[in-house]
């Protein structure tokens, strides 16, 4: 089987990726700047901005990256750093290596406020946050390179092992981290903004699925194709949870996109994706 490096292989969708990739009989190798697990698969400690080598590796899937958007915003050059810098080493390192193919972790984010809803991959950038700005141009970086390559663009994934700690992407695990409390869940803004979750069950496999398929496009959509409000999130999280407290509201934070769903025709087109995993199954 081929050799597959992860890069922030002991993060979140690194860790399912790893172990997904592992039980299908990959050689696998997770490169992070901090792995603090023991896993049955290699692992690598080390800076994407560093001198890497990568002799002898099949693919590549690039998911480390600074993830927050309030993070970019209050830090932007330290998330241009590890989101461009990085991945313009990633991308090296690959190219003298001879590796076949890159698949890149890019991001929703990169839409912005999009007004064509749902929205499909000819849709205009238009970021919104250092963040998104440092996934586009890690998008056009690949697109230059020698080497095959598909940037996968991430909606609102969610699953077990999501940190609950901030971050553009992490409203589920907050959720269920205050219902567990006994706290009221936090919605900034009035509830009516609109996400596309998926579960990363559902997203690893489809990055199996890129590694040994021909012709993929350059940029990709990766959703379940349905929009669910906060709002919505809240009554359904309420229906597994009786007992949880009414939500309370704040502040909408910078940078944050009120509605985010995609057009997922082209994904659905180019993989054998299947069922994918409801919401409420997905939470249950």
């Amino acid at each position: 089987m081929p050799s597959v490096l992860v890069t922030g292989g002991s993060g979140f969708i690194g860790t399912h990726l790893c172990r997904h990739l592992h039980d299908l009989g990959h050689h696998v190798i997770s490169l992070d700047i901090m792995h603090t697990d023991s896993h049955p698969w290699e692992c690598i400690t080390a800076d994407i901005r560093d001198n890497l080598q990568f002799d002898g590796i099949d693919y590549i899937v690039h998911l480390a990256a600074q993830i927050s958007v309030p993070e970019s915003i209050d830090n932007p050059d330290v998330t241009l750093s590890i989101n461009v810098d990085g991945t313009k080493s990633i991308i090296s390192a690959a190219e003298i290596a001879g590796v076949n193919k890159i698949i890149f972790a890019s991001s929703a984010a990169v839409y912005g406020d999009c007004e064509d809803v749902p929205i499909s991959e000819r849709a205009p950038l238009i970021p919104q946050s250092p963040y998104a700005v440092s996934k586009i141009v890690g998008e056009e970086l690949l697109l230059r390179s020698e080497i095959e390559t598909c940037s996968l663009r991430f909606f609102n994934v969610y699953g077990p092992g999501q940190s609950s700690e901030g971050g553009y992407a992490a409203v589920i695990p907050a959720f269920k981290k205050a219902i567990s409390l006994g706290k009221e869940c936090t919605i900034f803004g009035d509830g009516t903004q609109v996400r596309d979750f998926v579960h990363v069950r559902d997203l690893v496999q489809i990055i199996a699925s890129c590694l040994e398929a021909k012709n993929l496009p350059g940029e990709m959509n990766v959703a379940s194709g349905t929009g669910v409000s906060l709002l919505e999130l809240v009554e359904t999280l309420n229906g597994l949870n009786p007992e949880m407290l009414p939500p309370v509201f704040a502040e909408e934070r910078a940078g944050d996109i009120h509605t985010s769903v995609a057009d997922i025709s082209l994904l659905l087109s180019t993989l054998p994706v299947g069922e994918m995993i409801p919401l409420k199954e997905g939470l249950s």
